[in-house]
């Protein structure tokens, strides 16, 4: 038998191969148990706040071993940061498609404030908004990953060109006061009325066009 040096396309590459498909089916497995381990911690956060969930009620409710649940997080705190995360980046796609569906940049813009106010006015969202957001405290208004950047980034362009002649400015101040008010009625446990929303969209409209 040949052990030498194997070159390029040869066996090489079909070892190669045997190892990347074996690798990628622990990936898709190991994404699939953490997701089941997320999905698991947002419904126990949900049904016993006020109070904290115990990570021995997010095993059982996933249905795995403590093993596995260590295997990926290093404790409750970690958990709900990553279930936090991705909450915000499916906010992100959620934003992005509602904004899409608006031709003008008002409508973006509205579409953006309306669809991060879903967050405390969708009775159920907002439950689970709640939950996550009283077990961070403080931390669910830190940005270290960039995903909440992501998610006002998306408010620029709209901004601009409805008429600011500060769009990045206007943006922060946008996304400041739409996301301080929807993690007010987070912690609180209430959401703003339509009428509420409506003011919001107003009020944020009629600032893009005043002089700087």
């Amino acid at each position: 038998m040949h052990t030498g040096r194997v070159t390029a396309g040869g066996p090489a590459t079909t070892v190669q191969a045997a190892v990347d498909r074996a690798l990628a089916k622990q990936r898709a497995d190991a994404t699939r148990e953490v997701e089941a381990i997320l999905d698991a911690a947002l419904r126990v956060a949900e049904r016993v706040a006020p109070a904290a969930p115990r990570v021995a009620d997010i095993v059982a409710e996933a249905g795995i071993s403590n093993q596995a649940f260590y295997r990926y997080f290093a404790g409750k705190d970690d958990l709900m940061k990553a279930v936090f995360e991705r909450g915000i980046t499916r906010l992100y796609s959620y934003l992005e498609h509602q904004i899409g569906k608006e031709a003008g940049p008002a409508g973006r813009v509205e579409a953006w404030i309306r669809g991060v106010l879903t967050q405390v006015t969708d009775r159920k969202a907002a439950r689970q908004s709640a939950a996550i957001i009283r077990q961070l405290g403080q931390q669910s208004d830190t940005d270290d990953t960039g995903l909440l950047a992501a998610v006002g980034a998306l408010l620029v362009e709209p901004v601009a060109n409805a008429g600011s002649l500060a769009p990045e400015r206007d943006a922060a101040l946008i996304d400041e006061a739409v996301f301080g008010l929807m993690r007010r009625h987070a912690r609180l446990g209430t959401a703003p009325s339509a009428a509420d929303c409506d003011h919001v969209v107003r009020f944020c409209l009629r600032g893009l066009t005043t002089e700087p």
